[in-house]
């Protein structure tokens, strides 16, 4: 009989209440702020980091999940008579944790034999656009699902999945190296908000829009060119320190276009990061990519 351990990086910002319902396994990414450094999910929670980065005259870093912390979860779950373990992680294009619980899973073959099979998918994506993917797989293992069949919807899942991502400021962007100091003063004194497409491996700015309150507009207007059956599926409504009311207001417009459901989910640190506090995004499935 299957015994499955579901796992993942902490940056799919899954909140503590879902990985204690359904049993997820968190493996944390590490952020160094000045002398300080925090496991995400364990350490600092999302609200606490935003107001760290309005505050912090520097940008914090990030850094992957290291093998010893996946091969410790492998360990935990084969000592607890797991037959097998899938998880998915964080873009394996702009982080190293996939690669990095790669080498860990071969590294627990090597000590452990395979005994226990493990799944390792890249989500080519970021946040809660996976994490809603890895709580979906504990659910159903929760229901009884076999393991060949997890792994295969949280596949088809992971290609399908896009979002779009607005930001409110460019000074964080700006402060990073991101764009130059020209470019930041040219679009706030102009109240330019860029959006960016999160699909396939990249984030792309796609469309810009002027004024904080055209973002909610704009997004759910080119989410909805996109989505596939909106009436099918939940809406998931991803945010950081946004300008009062936009959650707000984009969660209107989201359930006017037609979803079966909004939720809402914080960003968290390896996200915010990097587009700083003053963002929001919008999860959804589009077209499977081939």
């Amino acid at each position: 009989m299957e015994k499955i351990c579901i796992f993942t990086d902490s940056s799919a910002d899954i909140p503590k209440e879902e990985v204690e319902k359904f049993g997820i396994e968190i493996i944390p990414i590490l952020v160094t702020a000045g002398d300080r450094t925090f496991r995400e999910y364990f350490d600092i929670t999302p609200e606490e980091y935003w107001k760290l980065l309005r505050e912090s005259e520097e940008i914090p870093s990030t850094a992957q999940t290291t093998v010893q912390d996946c091969l410790t979860v492998f360990r935990r779950a084969h000592d607890a008579g797991c037959t097998h373990a899938m998880g998915i992680m964080i873009n394996g294009s702009g982080s190293g944790s996939f690669q990095a619980a790669n080498i860990a899973r071969d590294m627990f073959y090597s000590e452990c034999g395979e005994d226990m099979t493990i799944e390792i998918l890249d989500s080519e994506t970021y946040t809660y656009i996976y994490g809603r993917i890895v709580v979906e797989a504990a659910r159903a293992r929760m229901a009884g699902m076999p393991f060949a069949q997890i792994v295969e919807n949280a596949k088809h899942r992971i290609k399908s999945s896009e979002a779009y991502l607005g930001v409110f400021s460019l000074k964080h962007l700006q402060k990073s190296g991101r764009i130059s100091g020209g470019l930041a003063f040219v679009g706030g004194a102009l109240g330019m908000r860029p959006l960016s497409h999160v699909y396939a491996g990249s984030v792309d700015v796609q469309a810009k829009t002027r004024g904080d309150k055209s973002v909610p507009t704009k997004i759910t207007q080119l989410v909805m060119k996109r989505a596939v059956e909106p009436e099918k599926q939940t809406a998931y409504l991803l945010y950081a320190d946004c300008p009062a009311g936009i959650v707000e207001q984009t969660e209107l417009l989201l359930r006017q276009s037609g979803f079966a459901d909004v939720r809402r989910y914080p960003i968290g640190c390896a996200v915010t990061t990097n587009t700083g506090p003053d963002a929001i995004a919008v999860a959804y499935y589009g077209e499977e990519r081939k």
